[in-house]
């Protein structure tokens, strides 16, 4: 049986791209936090944005038809 997910190739590996970028925004210092009037913005922490970019390229691998995967052989012993 095959995995399946609720996301296609592309937009799985959209979400990877924009998580890379928030990433590296994040420890460029560029996205922190930040109030506009009323509105507050708080940007996620490191942790969550790795577990984030495993979880898509985890996605897209999986997607894309490069996962590894075991493959069991059944295999009937004769003496011959």
């Amino acid at each position: 049986m095959a995995a399946t997910s609720a996301y296609t190739l592309a937009e799985a590996t959209e979400m990877l791209t924009l998580c890379k970028t928030a990433l590296r925004e994040l420890i460029s210092g560029q996205a922190k936090a930040y109030r506009v009037g009323s509105r507050e913005f708080t940007a996620l922490n490191i942790d969550e944005l790795k577990d984030w970019i495993i979880y898509f390229s985890d996605i897209v691998e999986a997607l894309s038809g490069k996962a590894r995967t075991t493959r069991v052989a059944r295999v009937v012993p004769r003496d011959l």
